[in-house]
């Protein structure tokens, strides 16, 4: 860093990256107007809520006048401040100072929803806008948080670069934290906004920082972690990887070699078996002698009885050829007789007679129980 900045190495309060991008690479600030809209929902959300009083509008319902506040967006003034912006076409970089615990995840929540309303709408996009869930990194030193703007503000695209050097005033974005490093100079050409400019277009980053700037580069990392609720800012972390979690890996890796071993001597057992009695490999626990071969039982389905019903002796039905009230009668059945059913239909059974097959209209027949 220029030593011409402020001495100061620590941040005392939370300050957070936030980077997401457009899934699979689409872009996500294709026109003037995306841009716009986008700081237009950073503006309403970090500025003073307006008086009630004087939003008020009148309705008409149903014939009766009322007086009222419309629904308003909500606000996080005072618990967010932005730091800088950046807005590329297929990504976005935030530097937030959070003021108030969680309110974080509810703002980047509500922001990322509002504005896939708006895109889905204009572009007639369907499913998901954004890769995911946002990804956050806290941000603990001056140095990065210098070295952070610095990468923001030197690409080209949307950002609050101008309002770093002074050319724009916005009222929601917040540099103070950042050009007040630059107060403490003598030398002019590194004061202020002067100096922070001079720090953007000729400080190179030594070694250590730029490393130290790849931990908080979101975009730049195979891998995101999501820092979700913010945690304070721990000096000279050295990943995002919780440190509550390295209890499990060492577990996780005890366990590795517990099971590696025990591999390793299941297979010098079955190598010295192999080496010393040339048979076919067994597995260990299990029988050698192959499994009975199992007898399959021939079963032989019982044919399905119908019996004649008539209510009376003297009464006997027709045996006619097809299944129809005209068609030629082949036999004559009385009260009792018992046939071996072939086919039914609602009006219709067919059964077995003599050599051949008839019909026996569906009134007169009774199925008999053949599983007692």
């Amino acid at each position: 860093m220029p030593n011409e900045a402020s001495h100061k190495t620590s941040l005392d309060e939370i300050y957070s990256h936030i980077y997401n991008a457009g899934v699979e690479g689409r872009v996500i600030f294709d026109e003037k107007e995306d841009y716009e809209t986008f700081q237009g929902y950073l503006g309403e959300y970090l500025t003073p809520p307006p008086d009630k009083h004087h939003i008020k509008k009148t309705f008409t319902v149903g014939g009766k006048t009322y007086r009222g506040v419309p629904h308003q967006p909500k606000n996080y003034f005072n618990q967010i401040e932005l730091v800088a912006y950046s807005l590329q076409p297929t990504h976005f970089h935030l530097v937030l100072h959070v003021k108030t615990p969680g309110a974080l995840e509810k703002f980047m929540r509500s922001l990322s929803t509002r504005y896939s309303i708006y895109y889905n709408a204009k572009y007639h996009h369907a499913g998901s806008l954004f890769t995911g869930p946002y990804k956050s990194v806290n941000i603990s030193e001056v140095s990065e948080l210098l070295s952070l703007t610095q990468h923001l503000h030197r690409g080209d695209g949307c950002s609050s670069h101008q309002e770093f050097l002074g050319h724009r005033t916005t009222s929601w974005v917040k540099p103070a934290v950042v050009l007040s490093l630059f107060e403490q100079s003598k030398n002019d050409t590194f004061k202020g906004a002067r100096g922070y400019q001079h720090f953007i277009e000729n400080y190179t980053l030594k070694q250590k920082e730029q490393e130290s700037l790849e931990r908080i580069i979101l975009e730049s990392r195979a891998r995101y972690v999501e820092t979700r609720p913010i945690v304070l800012p721990v000096a000279n972390e050295p990943d995002l990887v919780s440190r509550s979690r390295i209890p499990e890996f060492i577990a996780a890796g005890t366990v590795f070699v517990l099971l590696f071993a025990l591999g390793m001597r299941n297979i010098v057992t079955i190598s010295a078996a192999n080496s010393t009695t040339p048979t076919a490999p067994t597995v260990l626990g299990t029988e050698t002698t192959p499994p009975p071969t199992p007898t399959v039982e021939q079963v032989t389905p019982k044919p399905i009885l119908v019996q004649v019903t008539t209510g009376d002796e003297a009464i006997k039905v027709n045996i006619r050829e097809t299944p129809a009230a005209n068609a030629k009668i082949i036999g004559k059945a009385k009260n009792g007789d018992t046939f071996e059913l072939i086919s039914k239909t609602p009006d219709w059974h067919e059964v077995k007679y003599a050599s051949v097959s008839g019909f026996i209209s569906t009134t007169y027949i009774t199925v008999l129980d053949t599983n007692k």
